[in-house]
């Protein structure tokens, strides 16, 4: 504790000292960051528009002509019981008819045409959340097969790309985001070598005075975490650049595909997690440095 006032003042006049690879270093950090969270803010986004749209999941049961209002009630509450099911809904031909016409421009003069209705009646059946993976999907449409059912529509290839897409998003994330960080560390690492290098006789005058070891490595630590904070800082300041002048208006422009609501910011968390890797780079740069230099290692 006893070197931290001096460690800190040596830091930041090394900096001043070296004012081109400071900030070279701050601006390579930001980017990284920025980069990451950028990365991150979209991903969390675009998880969240495809979760409302996978909610949308359901079984649709197509009914026989023939059956009954009684029949159709005992079926729905048949398939309302079953633990899977989230909700069970009655669509009657009109309904079909009238949803089908509004789900494409114009479609409804056309329908009105027709001198029959030719689609069938149906039992929309939603699952709960916890079942919405695609090998859950395809048992539980096997299981609520009946005679009463024509045919049965459950979207199995939509149900398995939005799984497979969610997941490679992720892992692209995490490759992604690991590579980037490795690059941030390297480069401070280089640049408190070059520190180092410059400061190599002030070091050997230490070592002759007997400094000991944490005396000559904790300005570089402590510069290696300031350029870090620095750049995770700028970065946080460029973030919300992006996110009000990029990210709202690709949501005015996108309004319908993405959905009613704001695309979100950052969290607390994630803020939070960007200033503490902007932190840890620095610090992890700097100690890949200095352990390795023998001129810290009096």
């Amino acid at each position: 504790m006893k070197y931290l006032p001096y460690s800190l003042t040596r830091a930041f006049k090394g900096m001043s000292e070296y004012r081109f690879l400071a900030v070279a270093t701050i601006s390579a950090v930001a980017t990284v960051l920025l980069l990451i969270g950028t990365f991150v803010m979209t991903l969390s986004n675009l998880s969240g528009v495809l979760d409302r749209w996978g909610k949308d999941v359901q079984i649709s049961c197509y009914l026989s002509e023939d059956l009954e209002d009684t029949s159709i009630f005992a079926l729905k509450v048949e398939l309302q019981a079953m633990n899977e099911v989230q909700s069970v809904k009655y669509v009657s031909k009109i309904e079909a008819l009238e949803q089908f016409g509004r789900s494409i421009d114009g479609m409804d003069r056309i329908l009105a045409d027709l001198d029959e209705n030719p689609l069938p009646a149906s039992l929309e059946v939603r699952l709960s959340p916890n079942y919405q993976q695609p090998r859950q999907v395809a048992d539980i449409a096997r299981r609520l097969e009946r005679p009463e059912f024509i045919a049965m529509d459950y979207s199995h290839e939509w149900v398995e790309r939005y799984h497979t897409f969610l997941s490679l998003s992720r892992l692209s994330a995490l490759v992604l985001g690991t590579l980037l960080l490795v690059s941030a560390v390297f480069l401070i690492a280089n640049t408190i070598r070059l520190a180092i290098y410059a400061r190599r006789d002030e070091l050997a005058i230490v070592r002759l005075v007997g400094g000991t070891r944490w005396f000559a490595r904790l300005p570089f630590l402590f510069e290696g975490a300031i350029q870090g904070l620095a750049g995770a800082l700028v970065s946080l300041l460029l973030l919300q650049l992006l996110y009000h002048y990029a990210f709202l208006q690709l949501q005015e422009g996108l309004g319908m595909l993405m959905g009613p609501g704001e695309l979100a910011f950052l969290t607390t968390e994630g803020l939070g997690a960007l200033v503490l890797a902007g932190v840890g780079i620095g610090l992890l740069g700097a100690w890949t440095s200095v352990v390795r230099d023998p001129s810290t290692n009096p």
